[in-house]
């Protein structure tokens, strides 16, 4: 079962939805000390817009003769959820999210915020007003470190307000975002950057530990790893497709946008056609359900079923040796990390030196649209579920 996010309880169906994440090498409980202490003025900019945001208040202030109170210096997150700031604490998950958010009309120079418990938020539907609720989250990365999240939902009341809002974002919204980007770049230098994808050792490496050419690739999908692997399971020509460029490797036939019930069981040594026509294909290396699917040359077939056989093979009698892993890492209960990795063997010749720069470029290419397809299928079936 997955469990809600604690943001999500107070904008459960935000019209706009931002996430941002980093990986930090840090664990779980270091990192949350140091997001928990995190000064959202630490970018520069970030004060600077504040200023100009609230310049209006403090000149009509000093035209009327009244006190101006001096700005902040800091803006953690105590701060930023003090009676009077308009924001409020909707709550906190000790070590895990703290979420805050506010009710108003955030499009008019001086803010009308509306005082709204905790309990209310969600509840609040009188017309007119926008809602906004942003959440940094940590949490635990497969392989050591942890992730940190910074996302953003906004709502409002009624259509006439959301267009007022959305005008209003047209302008802000790119500083805003730069912001969260900023202060989770900042976050990451301060805890240290984990190891990136590339260089993690992955499930199927050792398959084909001598690989003269490794490409690794990685998306994140907003959706938890029960709603992604699916997609994977079904893959192959003559089956649900690849999600990648149809008229290059599918015949021209578009890939599945839905999950095939009939497609859902793969085995090892099960072969995925690669081609409209004929017997070529990639044979199932490894099964681990939700968590990794190995595919590649049908002859290591004997090498990935026989984990005691000494690592000292060669080309086994083949051109062109290759594994490709798909390996999927939880982000919470809601997110998948997937990495995929190509790992390639061939026997040095002139016709592989010249073949290879565009072997490797068609990769990229292929590679990077398969991802971005399947971000796209998985998070739309999530959402709609």
């Amino acid at each position: 079962m997955v469990m809600p996010s604690a943001i999500s309880r107070f904008i459960p169906n935000p019209r706009l939805h931002q996430m941002d994440r980093v990986a930090v090498a840090a664990d779980p409980a270091d990192a949350w000390r140091v997001v928990r202490d995190a000064d959202l003025y630490q970018p520069a900019f970030s004060r600077a817009l504040f200023v100009l945001r609230t310049l209006p208040d403090r000149m009509e202030a000093r035209l009327r003769g009244r006190q101006v109170e001096p700005l902040p210096r800091t803006a953690r997150l105590d701060q930023i959820v003090q009676p009077g700031s308009g924001f409020h604490l909707l709550a906190e998950v000790p070590g895990e999210e703290f979420v805050a958010g506010a009710v108003g009309k955030f499009w008019r120079p001086k803010i009308p915020y509306v005082d709204v418990s905790p309990g209310q938020f969600a509840s609040f539907h009188e017309p007119g007003f926008g809602k906004v609720a942003w959440g940094l989250q940590v949490h635990p990365r497969e392989g050591g470190g942890s992730w940190i999240a910074l996302e953003l939902r906004v709502d409002a009341t009624d259509d006439e307000a959301w267009a007022r809002f959305v005008t209003y974002f047209r302008l802000v919204g790119p500083f805003s975002h730069g912001i969260r980007l900023t202060l989770l770049s900042l976050l990451r230098k301060k805890i240290g950057a984990a190891t990136p994808d590339a260089e993690r050792a992955l499930p199927g490496d050792e398959i084909l530990p001598r690989a003269r050419d490794r490409r690794t690739h990685a998306v994140t999908i907003e959706a938890p790893v029960d709603r992604v692997w699916p997609w994977l399971v079904q893959m192959g020509c003559r089956r649900a497709g690849w999600y990648s460029i149809d008229r290059l490797d599918n015949g021209g036939v578009r890939s599945a946008d839905r999950i095939v019930p009939e497609l859902q069981h793969i085995d090892v040594g099960d072969t995925l056609p690669a081609t409209p026509r004929g017997d070529e294909g990639f044979a199932v290396l490894r099964v681990e359900p939700e968590h990794v699917l190995v595919l590649g040359s049908p002859n290591l077939l004997r090498i990935a079923e026989d984990t005691q056989q000494p690592k000292t093979f060669g080309m086994l009698g083949a051109s062109l040796d290759a594994t490709w892993s798909f390996v999927l890492e939880p982000i919470g209960d809601t997110a998948t990390r997937l990495i995929v990795r190509v790992r390639g063997n061939f026997v040095p010749s002139v016709r592989a030196a010249v073949a290879r720069p565009a072997i490797l470029s068609a990769h990229e290419i292929m590679e990077r649209a398969q991802l971005r397809n399947l971000k796209r299928r998985a998070e739309r079936l999530a959402q709609a579920a």
